[in-house]
């Protein structure tokens, strides 16, 4: 049998595999990478290369000065101030939540970054569950327009940046990706303080249950104590090397994904995290999920199954129109996304795309700039982005993300087919 088709079938069994979720989505991902060796698709080096990839060092290294911002206490400082900023109204708390949760989601993780921020609103909410539901929804659709801010906020982009490297292609600048981000954010926040604010309203009428307790948001942060005192000298330092790391990553005097394993080793030797400690909160699940998806990737890249897809896509028409084809491909990857996760969903669907681009004789950044912008921005369902999960626990149902995400994410999908092609030109 073909390589390709091979890689199609193996392909096809991975996403019911993320859409049951019968096992762990980062086995998944190792699976996936596995089959491709067993099968004959790709040579072991081939499909296990995600784990040397530059962008796994680089969202690894950061996980490290996120999770010493945490230990330190400085995460947790920063939540303090928030609180004292916004306790004068619901509207204030609102527009001061999502700002922070957006600029922290852009340079820490956006899991702990909501768990955090999902601490704060239950503490101001003093038991009031419809001031949580106002807020949890909203803070979650900041963590996850936040990550479009810069190349490690989110694991789309990341992916994106491995294909178009692997492939020959120049790779972004760190904050390259918030050319399309920075407009996405801030219509989010105007979005959700207007007609998502109505629609969220809607959804909290018909429903009196109690709101869950926020102990099983994030079993690895909520097992830490924040309120216990923290040496200041270790959080003015932590804050100081995320700081160099921000410096280093602007003006790109030494690649990216160098700064973020120079700051893994600075949190490290100056004691701002213990080793022990540092490996026990890492987190391993996105690692896998992250290097195991280039592997699958690069299976269906190097079998011809992307170069397949691209074609018969191409077949059906509009191959002197770009923008055309690029809309369908990413309004695809934006449905995509609500039903496997973000990562996922780019990282079956970023090959094709580039192959997409190459057949048509254009440059395959608005392709994958636009997939990874609708994938990091998934609102309409619970599945899509892990903060969209964790805020579950405000009582939403499926159809709550529907109603408020849905036409947002719709939104979305039309400010990315009017911008990307003139950021990023064909």
């Amino acid at each position: 049998m073909d390589s390709a088709i091979i890689a199609l079938l193996i392909l096809a069994v991975i996403i019911i595999l993320y859409i049951t979720d019968i096992i762990p989505i980062a086995l998944t991902s190792i699976a996936g990478c596995i089959a491709m060796v067993l099968f004959g698709v790709i040579e072991f080096g081939e499909a296990f290369s995600g784990f040397s990839a530059n962008v796994v060092f680089l969202v690894g290294g950061m996980m490290f000065v996120g999770n010493a911002l945490f230990e330190t206490g400085g995460a947790q400082l920063i939540g303090d101030k928030i609180k004292s900023l916004g306790k004068s109204s619901e509207r204030r708390i609102l527009i001061v939540i999502m700002l922070a949760c957006g600029i922290l989601s852009a340079f820490l993780s956006n899991s702990a970054t909501t768990a955090m921020f999902i601490s704060v609103i239950f503490g101001m909410a003093g038991g009031d569950m419809l001031f949580s539901r106002r807020l949890l929804m909203p803070l979650a659709f900041s963590a996850n327009s936040g990550g479009m801010l810069t190349l490690i906020g989110s694991t789309p982009p990341i992916i994106v940046q491995g294909i178009l490297t692997d492939a020959g292609y120049e790779p972004l600048g760190f904050f390259e990706f918030a050319l399309i981000g920075l407009p996405i954010f801030i219509f989010v926040i105007l979005f959700m303080m207007t007609i998502g604010a109505s629609q969220l309203s809607k959804t909290m009428q018909v429903k009196s249950e109690p709101v869950a307790e926020p102990s099983s948001v994030d079993s690895e942060l909520d097992n830490k104590d924040y309120g216990e005192k923290k040496e200041t000298s270790k959080m003015k330092l932590t804050f100081g090397i995320l700081g160099f790391c921000i410096i280093l990553f602007a003006t790109e005097v030494i690649p990216s994904h160098l700064t973020s394993v120079i700051g893994a080793w600075l949190i490290m030797i100056t004691g701002c995290l213990k080793l022990k400690k540092a490996f026990k909160n890492f987190d391993w699940t996105t690692i896998f999920v992250l290097a195991g998806s280039l592997g699958i990737a690069r299976g269906i890249e190097l079998s011809g199954a992307a170069e397949l897809i691209a074609n018969q896509i191409l077949n059906i028409g509009f191959a002197e129109q770009p923008i055309i084809i690029m809309g369908i491909f990413i309004a695809a990857g934006m449905i995509f996304t609500q039903i496997v996760s973000n990562t996922a969903a780019t990282a079956m669907l970023a090959p094709i795309g580039l192959f997409l681009a190459q057949g048509m004789g254009v440059s395959p950044y608005p392709f994958l700039l636009g997939l990874c912008t609708l994938a990091a921005a998934g609102f309409a369902t619970p599945v899509a982005t892990p903060p969209n999960t964790m805020v579950l626990l405000g009582g939403y149902s499926f159809t709550d993300y529907l109603r408020v995400g849905g036409l947002l994410n719709l939104l979305v999908l039309i400010i990315t087919i009017l911008l990307v092609p003139l950021i990023w030109p064909f």
